[in-house]
């Protein structure tokens, strides 16, 4: 069988507005949404996208909307975004976009990671490592309401069709096309992107079932907050760096617990996580408040700069989100294969090697933190450091699609198994630090 296809615009052009003919539906207009949303209209693809509230942005600062207009800020919900990154692999597309002008406003908010120290819960030095692949020349790191801001003012500037308070009840779809129902009404495309998050109603769509979530026995506390000027009048947390140095990160860890605390945005804001046993069996929710008291209660006895910070953090930008499982996805495509799954909505998935294994090294992060080998710890404090590999950060995903297109869709038609040449070997560790190639400093602009 031979596939047969034009090479289009090339991992880095963009196509004529709606030149290639091929109508897309996009369900949920958070960072997944928004992404795929603008990637597809570069391509030349006829874009809508469906949001089912009136603020777009999520877990973030939100953004109002009226007449599909851009009027403010949402006074009336707390600031409950802390930060969100983005690693060079996910950031090339990004970098691309507008001819780099997206890149030049989000180098305003990102923070600027050069060193992760991780230390015991009582303050004992352990190790430091780079942070290269999550600092300004590897990536976007940076409060999810500003980056959100920045990707969607872009996304109007394009000028892509977006309906708002817009809930999708239905999907359904057939061998030419597939669609969605809102309000009633049909609509109908070629394809149809979900993006709608961990509660993803596309997700039982194309598994044909509902999949429930089940407790991983852990939660998470986090925050982010401006600090006041007189933070660093305080003996307590004066060891906190000045704004307009480098952010810096410390991570603490305890038996079954680990905090991580860290300035934003050349330090002039904070964010901490303090992932806990979940002893309150709390519910499903990004924005679900956590009480400073039992924050404390946490790290009693430990290092006494965490909790300085804690009581600094005003009590309303304090949130306990429940870590949960659910089993992996077989697919993220629906059985004729026009809608699909992206984001949160197809956590997780381990059909697919790269995507399996990059899901596993978090998972074994967690528990190297959480129930740390000490006696592998004094032998070599490096067991502990996060991983920065060069196969996951160093790949450019939209090369790599072009370049595998026809032997992958080969695979699709025939049956054939597909072997992918963006995994590292069976026998090799995947648990490397030996990314390096900071690739959105000095590079030119497609």
């Amino acid at each position: 069988m031979v596939i047969s296809g034009t090479k289009g615009s090339g991992p880095e052009g963009t196509a004529p507005e709606g030149s290639s003919g091929i109508r897309v539906i996009v369900v949920g207009c958070g960072y997944g949404g928004i992404a795929a949303a603008i990637e597809c209209h570069r391509k030349g693809h006829n874009v809508v996208v469906f949001e089912k509230n009136q603020e777009i942005g999520g877990l973030g600062t939100l953004i109002i909307m009226l007449n599909l207009k851009v009027v403010g800020v949402n006074p009336e919900l707390p600031n409950v975004g802390d930060t969100l990154g983005i690693s060079q692999n996910g950031a090339l597309p990004i970098y691309r976009w507008d001819n780099g002008k997206v890149h030049e406003r989000a180098s305003h908010i990102v923070c600027n990671y050069k060193r992760h120290d991780i230390h015991t819960s009582k303050g004992e030095f352990l190790l430091s490592h780079s942070m290269k692949g999550y600092s300004d020349g590897s990536g976007y790191t940076a409060r999810r309401g500003d980056m959100m801001r920045v990707m969607f003012d872009y996304f109007q500037k394009l000028g892509i069709e977006l309906h708002t308070n817009a809930e999708v009840r239905e999907y359904f779809e057939s061998e030419d096309s597939a669609g969605i129902v809102v309000d009633g009404q049909r609509w109908a495309a070629d394809a149809v992107i979900c993006a709608d998050g961990v509660h993803s109603k596309g997700r039982h769509f194309v598994l044909g079932r509902p999949d429930l979530p089940r407790s991983s026995g852990y939660a998470i506390y986090r925050a982010w907050f401006t600090p006041e000027p007189s933070l660093r009048e305080n003996p307590a947390t004066a060891w906190i760096p000045m704004p307009g140095d480098d952010d810096t990160v410390m991570n603490f860890i305890g038996p079954n617990v680990h905090t991580l605390i860290a300035t934003v945005k050349r330090n002039t804001g904070i964010t901490w996580v303090l992932t806990h046993e979940d002893e309150y069996d709390i519910e499903e929710s990004w924005t679900q408040p956590g009480s400073l008291e039992d924050v404390l209660k946490v790290v009693e006895g430990w290092d006494p700069r965490i909790a300085e910070v804690y009581k600094i953090t005003p009590r309303d930008q304090i949130f306990d989100h429940k870590l949960l499982y659910r089993d992996p996805l077989p697919t993220w495509t629906s059985p004729k294969g026009r809608v699909l799954l992206i984001g949160d909505a197809a956590h997780s998935l381990n059909r697919y090697e790269r995507a399996s294994i990059a899901q596993k090294m978090g998972i074994e992060t967690r528990e190297k933190w959480l129930k740390t080998d000490w006696e592998a710890v004094k032998k070599n404090p490096e067991v502990l450091a996060q991983p920065r590999p060069g196969w996951l950060f160093g790949h450019d995903p939209q090369k790599y699609a072009y370049e595998e297109f026809e032997v992958a869709a080969h695979a699709v038609l025939t049956g054939c198994h597909y072997k992918a040449r963006n995994v590292p070997e069976a026998d090799a560790d995947h648990r490397t630090t030996d990314f390096d190639e900071e690739r959105l400093v000095n590079k030119k602009h497609g």
